[in-house]
């Protein structure tokens, strides 16, 4: 089959300023590549990166931000696509069928793309519109059938993942290096164990909510540092109000909470092999934080809120914890300190996690579904 992926319009791809649509795009497109398919991936221009390359036999072409969706309608017309997927652009499902009236158009959706109080009718006509819709979680799939119920046939939820090869499990000898090197160079003390946080730095991402935790975390085990990896956009390293604030608390609470700012994708790994706990205390309806399966691929716990899509992959009890009381500091401590109380504990859930990620969450899988998708719908 002939494919075009197509990013959104704000970051480009490869996601070098990071992106969970376009990691997912970059990183799974060459296995559609190798199951026979031709792939072509559309995205916004970068300096970093040409106009028009290959690489792992995939083709990318990149147009300027200010004419984006134009110049990519006017290429596909001229192409016998057999499958345009869209990426969280339902405004341009109506546009794309008519630029190219023999492909079937998928809609992959990432987000909570619906206002259920003031329906946009446009946008419920795209979805009504699109050949198929994919969502990321069964919680975006429900959100959409709420407003939609008639489309409730044509939508597949595909779960996503990552590269195992990617991650070294923290439980592993060669993750004890990788951990020992990285706490040196942030000057973490020998023998602490690390939460780790990774996210926008935003309210409703909650890591005030963690920051607050760590000081009852302390008390029990004092010998623990907090390592927060993230800005408040893509690829941003200013200093917004909001950090400020998360910062000044920090000072107060211990001087071994570690704030990194942004950190590109591909030097993320290290960070979560160094770390004993990822915590993910959303706020928001979170369609599902894709941190969850880096957490998973590093052999690593996750304490995740019970919002949105995120307990869909986290199982209370059995590969990290689902927090309920998600605006609670206290909820976030127990459960840290439950899993720093038990170090065999957490080197059962991290191989349970590690084992999800081989065995079920990972880009090739996702790929081979795809492929499947596009030949079945």
């Amino acid at each position: 089959m002939k494919i075009a992926l197509i990013c959104p319009d704000s970051l480009p791809c490869p996601p070098i300023k990071s992106g969970a649509i376009e990691l997912l795009v970059d990183r799974m497109a060459p296995y559609l590549s190798r199951l026979g398919h031709s792939v072509t991936v559309f995205s916004i221009q970068d300096p970093s990166f040409s106009n028009d390359e290959r690489m792992n036999g995939v083709r990318f072409i990149r147009y300027d931000q200010s004419s984006y969706f134009s110049d990519v309608r006017s290429y596909c017309e001229n192409q016998l696509f057999d499958v345009v997927q869209l990426y969280n652009r339902p405004d341009w499902v109506k546009e794309m069928k008519r630029a190219v009236p023999t492909a079937r158009v998928y809609l992959s959706l990432h987000n909570l793309l619906i206002n259920h109080e003031m329906q946009d009718q446009a946008a419920l006509h795209a979805f009504e519109l699109a050949d198929h819709l994919i969502t990321v979680s069964k919680f975006v799939a429900e959100d959409i059938i709420k407003a939609i119920p008639t489309v409730s046939s044509k939508i597949t939820t595909l779960y996503t993942g990552e590269d195992p090869k990617r991650f070294t499990p923290h439980f592993t000898m060669e993750g004890k290096k990788i951990a020992e090197k990285l706490k040196r160079e942030l000057g973490i003390p020998p023998g602490y164990h690390v939460v780790l946080f990774v996210g926008r730095l935003l309210p409703k991402k909650g890591c005030h909510h963690l920051i607050n935790a760590m000081r009852l975390v302390i008390r029990k085990h004092p010998k623990t540092a907090l390592v927060i990896i993230g800005s408040k956009w893509y690829g941003d390293r200013t200093i917004s109000n909001y950090v400020k604030k998360l910062q000044s608390r920090a000072l107060s609470v211990s001087s071994f909470i570690y704030f990194t700012n942004f950190i590109p994708v591909d030097r993320l790994p290290g960070y979560y092999t160094m770390s004993d706990i990822l915590v993910c205390p959303s706020q928001w309806q979170e369609p599902l934080a894709r941190v969850q399966y880096e957490a998973m691929a590093a052999g690593i716990p996750i304490i995740s809120s019970n919002r949105g899509g995120n307990p869909e992959v986290v199982l209370n009890e059995r590969n990290g914890y689902i927090i309920d009381l998600y605006r609670e500091p206290e909820a976030y401590a127990q459960a840290i300190i439950k899993l720093l109380n038990n170090p065999e504990k957490r080197v059962e859930i991290g191989r349970a996690n590690r084992k999800l990620i081989t065995d079920r969450y990972n880009f090739e899988k996702y790929a081979r579904r795809l492929s499947n998708l596009y030949q079945t719908t």
